[in-house]
């Protein structure tokens, strides 16, 4: 018996049977008879000169955003490895009210390095991620690219995050509930660490693979770090004082989601019409 090729049989003469045909070159020999096109081209030439246009190209990454990943990775590893008691307990505070009771009997979040460096972190991150994300949305890297329009939206970003701290002091100021702003704020330096931690590879893939794909997988991320401070300011907030449930909804939404509905509204318009308003 004798084995055949595990190929398909246009490639392959069967050793038993005779497939010789005859090629019917009529065709060709036509084709080269009449074709008299080639050697004109080739000795003669083009009529005129080609003068080739040098290729520009625009990279999404620039030199600075290595040095912005490099710095919050620095302040990752210092925060771990001088605060390893601390860093721990902040990202165990989505663990349950014993985790962020044993928090707040240790230290305050926002009066230590690590508080304040891991917000200025997230600031720096979450910055750098609307700006790529509306590069590659708008496809305009000469308008959004620049370190200008990075700081313009670290600072909104940073006002962002400063007023929500700003109005958890005022309800502070306002109700008397010390205990229950603290649980906030535990809150919202355990969640910003977290959403740090996750949106961080995120960029580097949209920084060397600028897809919009990786644009909604970070934009579901920033979703799901907000309702996740939404339901677990709940929580504490119901742990440290006995209100009706409804107020503390009513102000969780004034405080977390209409802010960012009120940020995708603007960012959305400002892409589509240039304007704000």
């Amino acid at each position: 018996m004798v084995l055949m090729p595990q190929y398909p049989d246009i490639f392959y003469h069967s050793p038993i049977a005779d497939t010789a045909q005859t090629a019917d070159t009529t065709g060709i020999a036509l084709y080269f008879s009449f074709d008299s096109v080639v050697p004109s081209f080739i000795t003669q030439g083009f009529g005129r000169v080609v003068t080739p246009l040098p290729r520009v190209t625009y990279d999404v990454l620039q030199g600075w955003d290595l040095v912005i990943i490099a710095l919050v990775l620095l302040l990752v590893v210092l925060n771990k490895q001088l605060f390893p008691r601390q860093f721990r307990q902040a990202l165990s505070v989505p663990g349950g009210v014993a985790h962020t009771n044993q928090l707040l009997r240790e230290w305050s979040p926002l009066r230590s390095f690590l508080g304040v460096s891991m917000l200025l972190a997230y600031v720096l991150v979450v910055s750098l991620l609307v700006q790529k994300s509306v590069v590659v949305i708008t496809r305009d890297v000469q308008q959004f690219n620049s370190f200008g329009d990075l700081m313009a939206i670290a600072a909104c970003v940073g006002g962002w995050v400063l007023a929500r701290l700003l109005a958890l002091h005022y309800l502070n100021w306002l109700f008397e509930s010390k205990e229950a702003i603290d649980r906030q704020m535990a809150v919202q330096l355990s969640v910003s660490i977290l959403a740090l931690l996750f949106v961080l590879p995120l960029l580097v893939l949209l920084l060397y693979n600028p897809y919009s794909m990786f644009v909604w997988v970070g934009v579901g991320l920033l979703v799901v770090a907000a309702l996740a401070r939404f339901v677990y300011g709940v929580v504490e907030t119901r742990a440290a004082i006995k209100i009706p449930a409804l107020f503390i909804f009513l102000y969780l939404c004034a405080l977390e989601i209409a802010p960012i509905v009120l940020l995708l509204t603007a960012g959305m318009r400002y892409i589509s019409h240039g304007s704000v308003f």
